[in-house]
């Protein structure tokens, strides 16, 4: 009797948490769609505005699906919720990965021609008072 009277205010405090987070989510979802809108208006934005705009789809998905699971109690709408949030934040992962290996790539060129610049110094100093 006990353990279930713990699992329901365990469920409550669930439906509690995830009622919390949905105008989270919405806000933030929107937030990523208007930022990708004005990503495509720029030049090289439009390339990747694509991207916000989808996890702001993501987000006011699973927002919709958390308000589903507080008003039901619906098993397949908390399924789907934290489907979407694993989706968000495996997005959000590669997408730091690969911006840590550019920002890498970018330090070691700038590395390569910085060392460049100063072994052609000498040469260009030469010329510069001949």
């Amino acid at each position: 009797m006990e353990a279930s009277v713990s699992a329901i205010a365990g469920a409550d405090r669930i439906k509690s948490n995830i009622q919390g987070m949905k105008g989270w989510l919405k806000l933030l979802g929107i937030v990523q769609i208007v930022a990708g809108i004005l990503q495509a208006l720029t030049l090289f934005g439009i390339f990747w505005a694509w991207l916000p705009i989808w996890l702001g789809i993501i987000l006011n998905g699973a927002a919709n699906k958390a308000g589903e699971y507080v008003e039901k109690g619906d098993e397949q709408a908390l399924e789907e919720f934290t489907g979407k949030l694993k989706l968000y934040f495996i997005i959000n992962g590669v997408m730091m990965i690969i911006s840590l290996a550019v920002v890498a790539l970018a330090l070691m060129v700038l590395g390569l021609l910085a060392i460049l610049g100063v072994i052609s110094l000498p040469s260009l100093m030469e010329n510069f008072w001949d």
